[in-house]
């Protein structure tokens, strides 16, 4: 019974807190590795402010990619990683792009932009001690597309 009332109150204290979203602070890189029929895997860094006062870890999860407004494909996180609380950290990330059908005709058209629109969407599953919950994530950046070598 003590186990259960305990539980119920860390569950309460953890929904009542506020949650930040983690700012990107720069340093962003791309690695694409090797490419398998329609396979790509990359590797992904950034710096990430984390302004909650507890550490987020962020489980592996699906996002769907769109590239100027066509759907390229999913990209799986294959690896968990942890942001440190109030802190800045360093996230080095592996992905695994499963491409669309088409994506790669489609990609040869944005071969020579200067800027490309990418855009990730989906639910992100991230935690906080042992509560977990899916996050809505819809960005969009603006990338230099030349420098990626497509």
């Amino acid at each position: 019974m003590k186990n259960s009332v305990l539980i119920v109150l860390v569950s309460f204290a953890f929904s009542s807190c506020t949650f930040y979203e983690p700012e990107f602070k720069g340093g962003e890189d791309l690695k694409i590795g090797k490419l398998e029929g329609r396979t790509l895997q990359l590797t992904v860094g950034a710096n990430v402010y984390n302004k909650n006062k507890f550490a987020i870890k962020v489980k592996p999860s699906d996002l769907n990619v769109y590239v100027e407004g066509d759907y390229m494909g999913k990209v799986h996180l294959d690896e968990k990683f942890k942001m440190k609380s109030n802190s800045e950290t360093r996230i080095t990330a592996p992905m695994t792009v499963t491409l669309a059908e088409g994506a790669l005709f489609k990609a040869l058209r944005f071969a020579n932009k200067d800027k490309l629109q990418i855009r990730l969407a989906g639910d992100v599953k991230a935690g906080a001690l042992l509560i977990t919950k899916k996050i809505h994530i819809d960005k969009t950046k603006i990338i230099d597309g030349i420098n990626l070598g497509l």
